[in-house]
């Protein structure tokens, strides 16, 4: 925002320096020329998507990679012990409600390590991730024993949610390098709370070839699903403005987006309004469309299996013959034992670290997801 107002501030001095110089040069011809430049500058800062650089890090490709591996995971609130007396995150912390201390802190921060750890095959070139408070988390999760030492890069931006979550990144950054990311804003139709994610999109590079990378966490389900299915169509109907632009640009993109959507492979933000299926007709593939049909998914609600997390990729992924390639069964959702546990009725459910306000001291109450991607 600095950056944003210095620059601005100079461009006004710019202006009206030249307006000085039309006063007593070129009359009228020069003043219209004045009024274009400022119009161009107040347009450039009208808009919603913020691109932000990278941190620090080796960000060179190094060799070849035969394969790489991408996941998605919900946290589960992952928020640190402090205060933010500008986001509601009062209930996490030693004091509030859920007596969210250093040592609950500490075990989550392990857990969530345990996992990432635990994923088959290499560790993940990049981790979409959602339900983080802020960057000092991802950096502590970073520092885990199990983690670190692995060149994970921070992909992170706070979003205007008003619980004070976002969507964030790790990337490998001795595999793979990010040419530029952002982070695209939304207003909801809800005129009670406007408010949610933003979405992430990523630019990665790996073999020399480029992958168009889109985090999301859609809005809740909160009050029904049909009352707040307005809200997830309206983040849908944004992000598939921003695949036409990629489109647009290359038609050949290689394009996949991952999240927690809040909705699943069949409901129409995903199936209409993304158009995103299995059939021929589909624009996009639906990685975790035939799960969902047979009763699996990464999350587990009033008894059933379903499939929010999903993976969607470009046809242009989707086996291709040349460069990064994704198979129709290339994405799994990560169910281990680990991170399970048996109910009364002997039913294996996601380990979660709360239940309402009931501390169960476990992972997430959402499942990883993760997909292996092929070089030819």
């Amino acid at each position: 925002m600095f950056f944003h107002i210095y620059y601005f501030a100079h461009a006004i001095k710019f202006v009206f320096s030249l307006h000085l110089s039309a006063m007593k040069n070129f009359g009228s011809r020069m003043l219209l020329f004045v009024g274009c430049a400022l119009s161009i500058v107040l347009l450039s800062n009208a808009s919603c998507e913020h691109v932000t650089n990278t941190d620090t890090g080796n960000s060179s490709t190094k060799g070849s990679l035969p394969q790489m591996n991408v996941a998605f995971y919900n946290l589960e609130n992952l928020f640190d012990i402090e205060d933010d007396p500008q986001k509601n995150d009062e209930d996490f912390t030693p004091g509030g409600k859920l007596k969210w201390d250093n040592e609950r802190y500490k075990l989550k921060l392990s857990q969530l390590s345990d996992v990432i750890d635990a994923l088959p095959g290499d560790l993940p070139a990049f981790i979409g991730m959602c339900e983080v408070e802020n960057r000092k988390v991802l950096e502590d999760l970073r520092n885990q024993s199990k983690v670190s030492g692995k060149h994970y890069a921070i992909i992170h931006k706070d979003s205007p949610d008003e619980r004070g979550i976002d969507v964030a990144a790790f990337y490998d950054s001795s595999k793979v390098s990010v040419e530029y990311f952002n982070y695209t804003t939304i207003n909801l139709p809800d005129p009670k709370n406007i408010h949610t994610r933003d979405i992430l999109y990523v630019k990665l590079k790996a073999n020399h070839e480029f992958i168009h990378l889109f985090v999301n966490h859609w809005p809740s389900r909160r009050g029904g699903q049909a009352e707040s299915e307005p809200n997830r169509i309206a983040v849908a109907n944004v992000l598939e403005s921003l695949i036409t632009k990629i489109e647009k640009s290359d038609k050949n993109a290689k394009i996949l987006i991952m999240g927690d959507f809040n909705d699943y492979p069949t409901d129409k933000s995903i199936a209409t309004v993304l158009g995103a299926g299995v059939t021929k007709e589909s624009r996009l593939f639906n990685y975790m469309y035939d799960d969902h049909k047979a009763g699996q998914g990464s999350y587990y609600y009033k008894n059933e299996w379903g499939a929010l997390d999903q993976f969607i990729g470009s046809k242009f992924l989707l086996n291709a013959r040349n460069g990064w390639s994704a198979s129709e069964s290339s994405a799994y959702i990560f169910r281990d034992d680990l991170i399970m546990f048996k109910d009364k009725e002997g039913v294996q459910r996601p380990n979660r670290t709360f239940l309402g306000e009931d501390y169960k001291g476990g992972y997430s109450d959402h499942l990883a997801i993760y997909m292996t991607l092929t070089w030819k």
